[in-house]
């Protein structure tokens, strides 16, 4: 009986849990969500990444990326202030085992600082790198 009890118990924390969870992820979305066209693209200071286009304009003129360019500022962008390794960038973008990324990631944020500026991919050292701009809303 005591054993039932505390499934029970168990089982009803773990339903509130799940509830507050639930509301808590929807109120994130809901604050998330932008009208129309403006969700597919990033704003930041003198930067724009056009998702649906794979453009990225800095400073209003058109910058050219290669295809890991600009997947390797996209999801750094995505994820303004985390730090992430070369091994994640790697895996996120090359779609490959980050097992030999070798300098990929290296070359192709020196690229993109060559591009776009320095003052949006921060290196962290021994930990991989970071994008340091707040998005504009």
């Amino acid at each position: 009986m005591v054993n039932v009890l505390m499934i029970e118990a168990d089982k009803s924390l773990l339903q509130d849990v799940v509830k507050y969870l639930s509301d808590n992820v929807q109120c994130q979305v809901t604050k998330l969500s932008v009208p129309g066209e403006q969700r597919n693209i990033l704003t930041f200071p003198n930067l724009e990444i056009r998702i649906n286009e794979q453009t990225v304009y800095h400073n209003g003129i058109p910058i050219a990326l290669t295809h890991y360019e600009f997947f390797t500022l996209l999801y750094l962008a995505q994820h303004p202030f985390w730090v992430l390794s070369k091994e994640q960038i790697y895996e996120a973008v090359w779609k490959a085992d980050s097992e030999h990324c070798g300098a990929a990631v290296a070359n192709v944020v020196c690229s993109l600082r060559r591009k776009i500026g320095d003052g949006y991919i921060e290196t962290v050292v021994g930990s991989g790198y970071r994008f340091v701009r707040e998005p504009e809303l």
